[in-house]
């Protein structure tokens, strides 16, 4: 005799239920890919700059073969831009950090004084997709900032925004990051994620409060990264 479990009314919503979530798995696992995807993309614009050489032809081997040149800042000189090696200013870290109740008043001298090149890599198992690394090493002093609460200013370049709010974006250095100035450093931004999100305006400098992470981001095989922050509080930066 059939019993209550055996029951086509109940056996069927489980099963629809079952291929539901399923189905919102398989969604939700294609957004979070593509989001990845889309982050890596504008990433990669932000380091290369406006300005992409051809990649160099690579045949007849698996072994990922670095190509190209590391990507690095152009200086510029009288107004003209120049492929010369960046130069930048050493950090002081024996410099005091200004600190603010519990939270260091962290500046881009210190962020972005190290060297820390990026190159292109060709590798055949990535579907033949370049994947960017470093062989530099981030200084202990700059890894010491690991999971401590910080105050940093800079300037917005939105990632994520949902109904009008930024949710997540990069915190540049300045403004030159892309196209006019230098040529952006993987040091030189900050990826940041805000729960709540707020209304940001290209070209106003912010202070983003919250707590940073130091150390290689990769997703999906890219170096996407050295800093993310889990803000806290965004707020306009006044004379700075």
């Amino acid at each position: 005799m059939p019993t209550l479990e055996d029951s086509p009314l109940t056996t069927r919503p489980t099963r629809r239920m079952i291929d539901w979530r399923r189905t919102q798995r398989r969604f939700a696992t294609r957004r979070k890919r593509d989001r990845w995807t889309l982050i890596a993309a504008v990433i990669g614009i932000v380091l290369a700059g406006c300005e992409r050489k051809p990649a160099a032809d690579v045949r007849g081997t698996n072994d990922e073969v670095p190509r190209g040149a590391p990507i690095e800042a152009r200086a510029i000189t009288n107004g003209f831009v120049s492929n010369a090696a960046p130069s930048f200013v050493p950090a002081d870290f024996s410099k005091p950090d200004l600190v603010e109740g519990d939270v260091i008043q962290l500046s881009w001298d210190k962020l972005s004084g190290f060297k820390f090149d990026v190159y292109e890599v060709y590798s055949e198992t990535n579907s033949g997709r370049a994947l960017l690394k470093s062989d530099d090493t981030i200084p202990p002093q700059i890894l010491a900032y690991d999971g401590k609460s910080v105050t940093v200013s800079g300037y917005i370049l939105p990632l994520r925004v949902q109904r009008g709010l930024t949710k997540e974006f990069l915190l540049l250095r300045d403004q030159g990051t892309c196209c006019f100035g230098q040529r952006a450093q993987i040091n030189h931004f900050i990826r940041v994620k805000l729960g709540a999100g707020v209304k940001a305006e290209t070209g106003i400098p912010y202070q983003v409060s919250g707590k940073l992470r130091v150390g290689e981001i990769m997703i999906q095989g890219y170096l996407t990264g050295i800093y993310r922050l889990d803000a806290s509080e965004v707020r306009e930066a006044v004379g700075w």
